[in-house]
């Protein structure tokens, strides 16, 4: 249990003190979240998307929706209410207004009449500044045609609605290259121990294998839940990024998905006999998988040829498995499949790196 504590206390010291590692781990993944966050995740005000249904199609329903159009703040939206209503779901709406047929008799023999309003529940600030524009251009008609306070009601209904920006969807992948790049790197560290005779002298000692994987590995996953903290601290404090699941199961993730990584890293340590080999197998895995496992853009329209690749990488469903948890507060339950191929990885690597490992 001494030597335990000692090497990891001297694992914890050299991945304090390798500075290449924390900036190419750590750096790059902040660097693309401020960069992509401040391309994509908005600054100023855009305007609000409004739909707009209109089955009177009557004159005074086409003054309204010209109204509508006028406003500097809204961004008007025509189409049936189905499509109007999936754009609403798809998040590509703040809300849809839709004018029933009799709405333009109704108004002209100054009866009341209603206009049916969905606004997106996950953005009530933006729903309201929708309702408040109709509200306005309601009030401006009510005076010009009925020359009433208000006739026009609205009837509202909210709408389940998860409106993801880029930068919310571009987090979870950056947590995933950041964990790529923080311990598939291991490998690499363990050939150049051997080649610098360090593993040789260990092996003189009472020290097993076993505990010099087991040290390494608990020192990268708490540099890798760190660094992990940093970088969501920094997405939820700089653009507000919402981890909309638990806390406990993208910890959890987090870690399973350190600890496979960790595992490849070790088998390619394991196999390369020299540093130049290791590096040279650490960029072709890292590589592709930071462009192909969705880390940067999804890779649902993929060519074909590619999506055999983009299934057998261990990162596609790490980056999967946390987008769930932080976007869409999926459950460890509701991420299991994710969970299952990671370990699996994890567990073969492991096995792999525990079969080929020597001293010398």
């Amino acid at each position: 249990m001494k030597a335990f504590r000692t090497l990891f206390a001297a694992s914890v010291t050299m991945l304090r003190r390798n500075r290449v590692l924390l900036i190419t781990s750590l750096g790059l993944a902040l660097l693309s979240i401020f960069v992509f966050g401040w391309l994509f995740g908005g600054g100023g005000t855009p305007k609000l998307e409004l739909g707009v249904v209109d089955r009177d199609d009557s004159p005074l329903s086409q003054q309204m929706i010209q109204g509508l159009r006028a406003s500097d703040s809204l961004q008007v939206f025509s189409g049936t209410q189905d499509e109007e209503l999936q754009a609403l779901r798809d998040g590509h709406r703040n809300a849809v207004i839709v004018l029933a047929a009799g709405f333009g008799q109704a108004l002209r023999q100054s009866q009341p009449t209603n206009i049916a309003v969905y606004y997106d529940e996950s953005s009530p600030v933006m729903a309201a500044s929708a309702r408040m524009a109709v509200q306005s251009i309601v009030a401006g008609l009510n005076q010009q045609v009925t020359h009433q306070a208000s006739p026009i009601t609205l009837g509202e209904q909210a709408v389940s609605v998860h409106n993801l920006r880029q930068i919310d969807w571009l987090t979870p992948g950056m947590l995933g290259m950041l964990l790529m790049w923080a311990n598939l790197s291991v490998g690499v560290a363990l050939v150049e121990w051997r080649q610098q005779g360090v593993l040789r002298r260990l092996a003189v000692t009472p020290l097993r294998p076993s505990v010099l994987i087991s040290t390494q590995m608990l020192a990268r996953l708490a540099l890798s839940l760190l660094q992990g903290a940093a970088l969501i601290l920094v997405a939820m404090l700089v653009f507000h990024v919402q981890v909309t699941g638990s806390w406990i199961a993208l910890g959890l993730t987090v870690a399973l998905g350190a600890l496979a990584l960790q595992g490849l890293g070790f088998a390619v340590g394991s196999l390369a006999r020299t540093p130049e080999v290791a590096n040279a197998a650490f960029f072709l895995i890292s590589f592709p998988m930071m462009f192909l496992s969705g880390s940067y853009f999804p890779t649902d329209s993929a060519p074909a040829f590619l999506t055999p690749l983009i299934k057998a990488m261990p990162l596609t469903y790490l980056n999967d498995a946390l987008r769930q948890i932080i976007n869409n507060g999926a459950s460890l339950g509701g991420v299991q499949t994710d969970l299952l191929i990671i370990a699996a990885w994890m567990v073969v690597a492991v096995l792999l790196s525990a079969r080929a490992f020597r001293w010398s």
